[in-house]
């Protein structure tokens, strides 16, 4: 990549009431940003949020300038969920090179890096994969015990994925993931789902549209576990949503024009437009009814 001219990279954050983590995350990662040898975009999606969130953004945005990194905080009119928030970013983002990672930085922004390499060399789409050999994890040790669970559904998991939707992915649902700015807006369009599954569906898509998919290393940091009624009952319904994308893929759906109501509602973060009023014309004189 160049060190002029145009933005080169866009690294989105979406976010959701992360007022107690979010100004740690947007200074590691403008610090990071500005650090690189070419121009660069940091674009956050507020998603609605009901905490400090919104707050927090603007005095960022006060504090922090700099021509080198563009900040560009986009909010939605209500929660429409990460894969909304993504695919809006994806929209909006500056960079010829397009890389979205998790709001609290679980991994970290460095891990950015190698999914930059497989994208300047050529691939469509990169993503940071937990299985991959040179991949690490950094774990508390009061989470060792559970780390093999999750390890152990997570698997399962992707089984499944590969199994009924596409072929050849090892880790659709970590949460690092970037393409190119046109392989971004692609996507945004013809990918539906709203919350956490749309890796899935972006993935298959992908795969519809011909596009190289690279698997890249990543350092995780496993600092949290989700309960486990959320974590099986959102494994339900990411399996029934594999099933929804199968379905489509069946139907041609990911083949057909964008509907433009809807990417207008996505551009403008939640925003539906007014229906144009259809203009009622006279009738003629012999179309008149025999009532009448």
């Amino acid at each position: 990549m160049q060190a002029e001219g145009a933005i080169q990279l866009t690294l989105v954050i979406p976010v959701y009431n992360g007022a107690r983590f979010i100004a740690s995350s947007l200074q590691q990662a403008h610090d990071w940003l500005v650090s690189q040898r070419y121009r660069t975009e940091l674009l956050v999606v507020d998603d609605g949020s009901s905490d400090e969130t919104a707050a927090i953004l603007a005095a960022f945005a006060a504090a922090e300038s700099s021509g080198h990194c563009r900040l560009t905080f986009l909010r939605n009119v209500s929660n429409q969920g990460k894969g909304f928030s993504v695919r809006r970013a994806f929209l909006h983002a500056g960079g010829e090179l397009v890389i979205f990672t998790d709001a609290d930085l679980t991994y970290p922004v460095s891990n950015c890096e190698p999914l930059i390499e497989a994208l300047v060399a050529g691939a469509d789409v990169a993503y940071g994969s937990r299985m991959h050999s040179d991949s690490r994890y950094v774990v508390a040790p009061n989470f060792f015990g559970k780390l093999f669970t999750r390890h152990f559904m997570g698997r399962t998991f992707n089984l499944l994925l590969r199994m009924i939707v596409v072929q050849g992915v090892m880790d659709s649902q970590a949460g690092l993931k970037g393409c190119r700015r046109a392989t971004a807006q692609k996507l945004a369009t013809r990918v539906q789902l709203a919350r956490f599954s749309f890796d899935v569906e972006l993935f298959f898509v992908a795969a519809r549209l011909g596009l190289s998919v690279v698997e890249c290393p990543v350092q995780f940091i496993y600092r949290k576990e989700p309960t486990t009624v959320h974590f099986v009952r959102d494994s339900i319904t990411m399996v029934c949503d594999m099933l929804r994308v199968r379905w489509r893929g069946f139907r041609g759906v990911y083949e057909r024009e964008p509907d433009p109501a809807m990417v207008s509602f996505l551009r403008t973060g939640g925003v539906v437009e007014p229906v144009a009023a259809k203009s009622v014309q006279s009738r003629e004189p012999n179309s008149r009814s025999k009532s009448g």
